[in-house]
């Protein structure tokens, strides 16, 4: 017995015109579709990005407002300097007390104040003193505004600081230059 065929009868002109369909297809989704779609994708991420941005400065906005407010209420940042004088040498023995004082208003402690004595000999104008203070850093930076208010601190010419084991156990080394008279 014979087989049945079961062969299709397409013309070769319409395998063609079905290629040329296929390819237009391929070349419409590989040239149109996808890259617009990678396009699509990287504007979404911009927009989330910019939608962020957008809320943070919603959110920052009073931030900024008072920042801005206090700027124009701050005061001079230039420190008003005392009219330089000179201490007179009966009271070098204050110094320590002074430097006490200082420290204290400043929320540091005071470990010691030692004039350089040996520095006196003739008319020497200056005298060198060694101070030793305990604190955190903000608080030694309100120190030396306090140090700055005094009229007879000439110069600081030395300032040395050690970090111990211990939380806040900074220790400060300063030697300061006091004019005296």
């Amino acid at each position: 017995m014979d087989k049945p065929k079961l062969g299709i009868n397409i013309p070769q002109q319409s395998i063609i015109y079905i290629g040329f369909c296929l390819v237009g297809i391929l070349v419409f989704i590989f040239g149109g579709i996808l890259p617009a779609s990678r396009t699509l994708m990287k504007l979404d991420t911009q927009t989330a990005t910019t939608r962020y941005r957008l809320e943070e400065q919603k959110i920052l906005a009073p931030f900024y407002q008072t920042l801005k407010e206090s700027e124009g209420k701050k005061e001079s940042e230039v420190l008003p300097l005392p009219e330089k004088s000179k201490l007179p040498q009966a009271q070098i023995d204050t110094l320590p007390i002074t430097f006490r004082t200082a420290a204290k208003m400043s929320g540091m402690s005071l470990v010691s104040a030692t004039p350089n004595l040996e520095a006196l000999t003739g008319d020497a104008q200056f005298l060198p003193v060694n101070v030793v203070l305990r604190g955190n850093f903000a608080d030694f930076r309100e120190f030396l505004i306090n140090l700055v208010r005094l009229s007879y601190v000439e110069r600081i010419e030395e300032i040395e600081i050690t970090i111990q084991e211990k939380p806040d156990a900074r220790e400060y080394r300063l030697t300061l230059w006091v004019a005296i008279g």
